[in-house]
């Protein structure tokens, strides 16, 4: 069963994963399915994509490290913490208000009107919240929505419950955490989006690089990709995001 820890490793008959906070259900599923068939147990340190760099930097020890956008993975790369990689899925930005979407936000523009309450993931943090300025910033409309936000979270799934509950009018969010029962979704057109892949690298801090990179592989085969599908995610490859 997948937990909350920082520390553990394939030495002692388990593997530690640092994973974005996002993709939470889909790779609990897949380490509950891997421990069954390998008898490795997967533990997990969920959060933001930059807090979970930094606990990596800070621990210099576990297996892999999957977060939100793969420009956080080419930070880790960059850094010499991770060498082999592999891409998984696609992370869509979309906006989600509460349901019945009560303040009329239809557009990205209409983040920026006045007494528009906004949430959003922590520029400096989660992967959401680096894409969602870059988004906003690339419109000429980031000041103007900075001055609406009610919230900026650490992780994306903070930013559900303000929209959940009511307590933001807005939020932007990876399309894959929209839950219909408590919100609606506005998709962001294409030639204004920031559509991320996710990618999931072994640390080389790993004391079992041949177990982790079966875990890795086990994460990009069909049976890993189809469970992310089950829960909403597209898959990588996929024609519609790519050229």
């Amino acid at each position: 069963m997948a937990g909350l820890v920082v520390s553990g490793s394939a030495a002692d008959g388990s593997l530690l994963v640092y994973c974005g906070a996002g993709m939470s259900e889909p790779m609990e599923e897949i380490a509950d399915l891997f421990e069954e068939r390998e008898g490795v147990e997967v533990q997990y340190t969920f959060g933001g994509s930059a807090q979970l760099l930094s606990q990596i930097e800070l621990y210099q020890t576990g297996d892999l490290y999957m977060p939100g956008a793969r420009s956080d993975i080419e930070s880790a790369i960059e850094k010499g913490f991770v060498d082999e990689t592999r891409d998984v899925v696609y992370h869509v930005p979309c906006i989600v208000t509460p349901k019945g979407n009560p303040a009329g936000i239809d557009s990205l523009e209409c983040l920026a009107e006045p007494g528009v309450r906004v949430a959003l993931g922590d520029p400096t943090g989660p992967a959401i919240g680096k894409v969602s300025k870059k988004i906003l910033e690339s419109l000429g409309i980031w000041d103007e929505v900075g001055e609406n936000v009610v919230a900026f979270s650490g992780t994306v799934n903070e930013l559900l419950v303000y929209v959940s509950l009511g307590q933001a009018d807005a939020a932007i969010v990876w399309e894959d955490l929209f839950n219909p029962d408590e919100m609606e979704m506005v998709e962001i057109p294409r030639e204004k989006n920031e559509i991320k892949v996710v990618s999931i690298g072994t640390l080389i801090f790993s004391e079992d690089k041949e177990v982790a990179e079966r875990f890795m592989n086990f994460v990009v085969s069909e049976e890993g990709k189809e469970v992310f599908v089950d829960h909403g995610f597209v898959a990588y490859p996929d024609p519609k995001y790519e050229g």
